[in-house]
């Protein structure tokens, strides 16, 4: 059992609360004498389970077990403290879809800390929309990072479940047949952290496509490319670039006709040094560095899931393959991943799609991005990653639930998820705004989130971890502002 896991078993007293944390929604209903005998979440994430068939993960702190995973609802306490003034409504349960193992595991650590962080702060019955009192249980589910799986779960959670509303994050993987799932067998859902050419042309969708059950909030591959743009003109080179890319959904996102990496810097006059996509797991990249070094390529991008890239970046450095600037997305996401690199580390830049000193809000917590991250790392005992973006959507789930006036009505829960209007901790979010395909809400069903860069630096006097990553690129939101200009790869 991993100490995450543990974590999800602990009690509410055993988890420590952030300095400065405002009052709980539980304190606020004890103090204001509506705490009813029925919970939520209730302590120790009651409404929380880990997968679902298969080899399932369970919520206590025992053993790792394997069967099928039977859901159990655990309640908290009762408290004394009755109250008659807010009538009692039904359960409700929302569908959480993670890859809590496989190669997309780093964004399910995110995952299950932010289920411990709506525990702690929703764990009381919610009133919704319909002025009632309802219990709210989040079930958990592990796609293994499979998209079989993924689409498993997703129909088990409809069908079985009975789910009220589906969640979905972690990459293409993930969220595509999840979403296909969830359109199919009419349950709404709500899509966070994938790309949107992903979302839309990997399901065969158009950008003219309304869908009636699926909403995201999506990057876009333009405005990441539009950032490497910014970096590599900030670092003299020859404009040649290597693109690192394994065979995946992902990588298919990213290589998207005029959105995608090649097209975008051909466009800004780079060119491409020859390549092919690689299989995961592959174990010699000599060909492919010899390609590289051989079309004298001085600048390098890639998103590739797992331990890929450590792999790549050590066998090159060994081939003498020196780019003076590389741009690495989900290779570099986990703090493990950085720190087991060492000092190959430093100078390699990384993209967000949630940052620390972004000045957004959860409408959870009440947290800012600094205070979310220092949550996460006391949580995870670990350098927070920007896979906090999937926490985005349990604060969208909280603000649709709490405008929902029938909860047994679906299509009521639609109408509150298509007039969302605020602001999540991975920015805005306006459903209401006219659809756009060049601005912001850009199909009926999808509106966008910011994205930035950041420079994997040596630590300074007085930081806590052995990586800092200073902002060098940000898009999509103005209001932010980059620390520092990219610098150039060293060599020793």
């Amino acid at each position: 059992m991993t100490e995450d896991n543990q974590r999800l078993g602990e009690t509410e007293s055993d988890q420590k609360v952030p300095k400065g944390k405002p009052i709980s929604r539980r304190e606020f209903l004890k103090i204001a004498g509506l705490a009813g005998a029925t919970v939520g979440v209730g302590a120790g994430l009651g409404g929380l389970v880990s997968a679902c068939g298969g080899g399932a993960t369970t919520t206590t702190a025992g053993p790792t077990t394997t069967g099928a995973a039977a859901t159990t609802t655990t309640e908290a306490a009762s408290t004394t403290t009755v109250s008659t003034a807010v009538e009692s409504g039904r359960e409700v349960k929302i569908g959480v879809i993670a890859p809590v193992t496989g190669i997309y595991a780093v964004f399910g650590i995110g995952d299950k800390w932010g289920l411990s962080l709506v525990d702690k702060n929703l764990g009381d019955p919610w009133v919704l929309g319909d002025g009632k009192n309802h219990k709210v249980s989040w079930l958990l589910r592990d796609t293994q990072s499979d998209t079989n799986r993924a689409a498993q779960v997703t129909s088990d959670l409809i069908l079985n479940d009975k789910v009220d509303l589906l969640t979905v994050g972690g990459g293409p993987d993930t969220a595509l047949p999840a979403a296909d799932t969830a359109e199919t067998l009419g349950c709404p859902l709500l899509g966070v952290n994938c790309p949107w050419q992903a979302w839309v042309f990997g399901r065969s969708k158009t950008l003219d496509t309304a869908e009636k059950w699926v909403y995201a909030s999506l990057f876009g591959v333009e405005e990441a490319t539009a950032g490497v743009v910014q970096i590599f003109d900030k670092i003299s080179s020859n404009k040649n670039v290597a693109i690192y890319l394994g065979n995946t959904a992902d990588s298919q996102a990213w290589l998207a006709p005029q959105f995608g990496i090649e097209d975008t810097l051909k466009a800004a006059g780079y060119t491409i040094a020859p390549y092919s996509l690689f299989n995961q797991g592959t174990e010699d990249y000599t060909a492919l560095i010899s390609g590289f070094k051989k079309a004298g390529a001085e600048l390098q991008f890639g998103s590739n899931p797992g331990k890929d890239f450590s792999v790549y970046w050590q066998q090159a450095l060994q081939q003498s393959f020196h780019p003076k600037a590389l741009i690495e997305v989900i290779g570099l996401s986990s703090y493990e991943d950085q720190v087991a690199l060492g000092k190959a580390a430093y100078g390699l830049i990384m993209g967000f799609t949630w940052h620390k000193s972004w000045p957004f809000t959860d409408p959870i917590t009440g947290m800012n991005c600094q205070e979310l991250a220092d949550d996460y790392e006391t949580y995870t005992n670990a350098m927070w990653n920007f896979n906090i973006t999937g926490y985005a959507r349990m604060g969208w789930a909280y603000d649709v639930l709490k405008r929902t006036k029938n909860v047994d009505d679906k299509e009521s829960i639609l109408d509150a998820i298509k007039t969302t209007n605020t602001v999540l901790v991975n920015g805005k979010i306006d459903m209401t705004a006219p659809v756009d395909p060049a601005g912001l809400h850009i199909t009926p069903n999808i509106y966008k989130q910011p994205w930035g860069f950041g420079q994997l630096q040596a630590p300074q006097p007085g930081d806590k971890w052995k990586i800092e990553i200073p902002l060098i690129a940000q898009i999509g939101a103005p209001e932010v502002k980059i620390d520092r200009d990219p610098v150039p790869l060293t060599y020793s």
